[in-house]
């Protein structure tokens, strides 16, 4: 995600992911947040949700990590969890496994073929753009073979 995103994440819900400060050893949020920027709308709603229910306390729920899985989806990482949160982090994963990781279109679908795009989610907009190009040249249009006509007018 990029580092406005980031930052703002960071601003807002800054004792939900005080481990941004620690150690690498200890916590992997000091990387940032570890996927595109099509989910900070998942992230975002995800924290704001936790934080609702969360006191100010050194004890409450701080998130370690957040990144993508192999199998496509976020991958949220949390220290102090409640029930309650344990719900609230499932429903952002599966909400991330339809939304694409690149521009947030949603549904998108996990892309298991050849290229830049395998192991993520994106949408069929997104695969195009990742495309490699085709050398400038368009694919050439099929056409029939034509047929002789069965009476040859000739002009005079």
């Amino acid at each position: 995600m990029d580092s406005h995103k980031t930052n703002n994440l960071f601003e807002r819900f800054s004792h939900l992911y005080r481990e941004r400060n620690v150690l690498l050893e200890n916590s992997k949020m000091p990387l940032g947040f570890q996927c595109e920027n099509g989910w900070y709308k998942i992230i975002y709603e995800m924290s704001e949700k936790i934080k609702k229910l969360s006191s100010d306390s050194p004890h409450d729920c701080a998130i370690t990590e957040v990144s993508r899985n192999k199998d496509g989806t976020l991958h949220v990482e949390a220290r102090n969890l409640t029930p309650a949160t344990q719900d609230i982090i499932v429903s952002a994963k599966e909400q991330s496994r339809l939304t694409c990781e690149y521009c947030a279109y949603t549904p998108a679908f996990l892309r298991t073929s050849k290229g830049p795009q395998k192991g993520h989610i994106a949408c069929g907009r997104c695969l195009r753009k990742s495309a490699p190009p085709t050398k400038g040249r368009t694919p050439k249009r099929v056409t029939k073979p034509r047929r002789a006509p069965d009476v040859m007018v000739l002009k005079r």
